[in-house]
This record gives C-alpha cells, structure tokens and sequence, in this order.
C-alpha cells in the first residue's frame, strides 16, 4: 500500500484527530501529497498552553509550553535585547503571541515559535495593564500581516483611560481612547467592547472601544468583589473569584438575563458544555469541552505557581491536576 496516495478526504479526517499543534506539523511534513490534503488553517481547535518564562543570559529568554492535554514541554529560547536588571511580566497568549513588558526599555509582542517581535508603542514610566492584544481581523490566520490589535490601559497617577493601538505597514497608530472616571474600573475587555464598573453604584457601562460610545448599561453583578465579565455562547458570564485558601481558588459565576428594559444577573451553577480559563488578572477564555477530547465542561481552568486548578461549578470543589512541568535550567 502507498500511504502517499491515501485518499484526501481521509486525510482530512486524520488531520481532525490531531489536537497535538506538534503531531499536525509532522502529518504535514510526511509528504507533498499530504501537505496539499491538508492546509494549516484546518488545524483542529487548540487548548490553551500554560507557558513560563525566564531570563536565561543577558539576552535571552527560556519558554516553556505546556498543553493542558499531554505530558509535554516545548522549550524554545529566544534572543530579545534587555538589560539583566531590567525586570519583565508576561502576558499572553493570544494566536500564538506573548506580551513581555519590562520597566526599562521597550516592551514587545513575541512570536516565541518563531522569532518574530514588534516592539509596542507603550511608555515605560506608567505600569500598563493589557485587556487583549491579537488580530485585527480574527479571520486571518496571519497575526502581522492582518494587522495587531492591542487593548489596555495605564496604571499610576494618570488620568485613566483605556487606549487601542493598531499595528499594520510595519506602523503603529493610536485608534481609540476611552477615558473613564476615578470612581471606576475597568472589569473586562471582550470583542471589541470594554466593560467599565461604577464603584459606587456598581452598575457596568459597555463602551465600544472603536468609538466611545456606550453601547448599553448593565446592572452590577456581584456588590462586594471585583469580577471579570466573559463572552460565551453568544451571552455574558460574570466570574467572581475568591482568594485562595492552600493554592485552591474558588468561584461564583452570574448570567446575564435579558427582560425587556430592567436586564439583570443571576447565580448559576451550571454552564453546560463550556470550560471557562481564568488567569486571576480579570481575564477569562471560554470554550466547548466537547471539542477536545478528556475535557469537561462545567468547570473553570485556572494555574498557580506549582499546579492547574480545575473548579467544578456544580460541586463547588477544586481538584488539582497532575501539570508535568520541569525545571527550567
């Protein structure tokens, strides 16, 4: 039998299975027949990885991918100019790209895979707290090429406000500011709208980032904690966190119910088939657990320094996965 002639339509089904991003690389690598069956944006849907990072030298950063699904690193090493003093955060990711912010010299959008930087517009003598930065076109599979969306807004004694930057012909361009009062924060940031809390009357304004205007107002959804507000399904989820007791954190979720004029929010304990990734920065990723095999829906992903948290909304209880995580040299 020569494999290099298998039917395409078969190959594609194959290709399906493959929710390893390194086994899809290899099935294309096989030959030119299964390369041309097979095009990269049919890549099945992917898991979040948790990543880490260290400075390695003076120049050089260690990375480590770990998917959620397998027990697997991935440890590429990357060249990035920066002083050894120069303290850094990560963010990320978002279509295979990281945030690196430093205190002293410019911070960075990070192709960790491949190389590839784009240094961003952003000033070093305010802490910045990004919302969202990827594509400006979630279509197009080519993040630079599409244009580089970046969302956040600066920390300290300034005036508060959010910021849209867009990145395209190798530029970057101030699109949109949204300032936003003193007694105010910003809860979330989610296709194109930013969600802003009043902290005295705790009611949500919907700002379109594009233009400033607000889209709608909602009423608070929980009085006494800050929250992040998720899209999901088509509908808006609130997640309330509570600090950690032995590295374990634990949740309350709301969901927006829509009746007429007065829209309101209620406490749920089950959201069916999805799997919400929090990283305790106000920030959540909403996915179907049916599309990857192993996952379970009903639950809230999150990661501390030494495990992955799974938190079941249904039982309220919080189990720690086994995360095969070696030490970085």
């Amino acid at each position: 039998m020569d494999w290099a002639e298998l039917n395409h339509d078969l190959l594609r089904q194959i290709a399906k299975k493959l929710t390893d991003l390194s086994d899809f690389v290899r099935f294309r690598a096989v030959c030119k027949q299964w390369r041309s069956a097979v095009h990269p944006s049919d890549l099945p849907p992917q898991l979040p990885y948790f990543i880490q990072c260290i400075r390695s030298s003076n120049s050089s950063f260690d990375f480590q991918f770990h998917p959620l699904s397998f027990d697997k690193t991935y440890n590429p090493t990357v060249q990035i100019s920066s002083s050894p003093e120069d303290p850094f955060i990560l963010f990320g990711s978002f279509t295979g790209y990281v945030l690196l912010l430093f205190r002293k010299t410019p911070g960075l959008i990070l192709n960790p895979l491949t190389g590839l930087q784009v240094i961003i517009p952003i000033e070093n003598k305010n802490p910045f707290m990004p919302l969202y930065f990827g594509p400006s076109c979630s279509h197009e599979p080519n993040l630079v090429e599409s244009g580089i969306d970046l969302v956040g807004y600066p920390n300290g004694n300034v005036v508060p406000k959010v910021i849209l930057w867009r990145y395209t012909n190798s530029k970057w361009r101030r699109i949109a500011e949204i300032c936003y009062g003193y007694d105010e924060y910003v809860a979330s940031y989610s296709n194109g709208r930013v969600y802003i809390v009043s902290y005295e009357t705790k009611n949500i304004r919907v700002v379109h980032v594009n233009n400033g205007n607000t889209v709608s107002l909602l009423p608070e959804v929980s009085s006494d904690q800050h929250y992040c507000i998720v899209e999901a399904c088509h509908d808006l989820i609130g997640v309330r966190e509570f600090h950690p007791e032995q590295d374990l954190y634990k949740y309350e979720l709301y969901q927006r119910k829509d009746s007429g004029t007065n829209p309101s929010w209620a406490k749920v304990n089950d959201i069916g088939d999805q799997m919400l990734f929090h990283d305790h920065h106000f920030k959540s990723l909403c996915l179907k657990a049916s599309d990857f095999e192993g996952c379970k829906g009903n639950c809230i992903y999150s990661r501390t320094s030494s495990s992955v948290n799974c938190y079941s909304v249904a039982m309220k209880t919080t189990t720690q996965m086994h995360l095969f995580w070696p030490r970085l040299p």
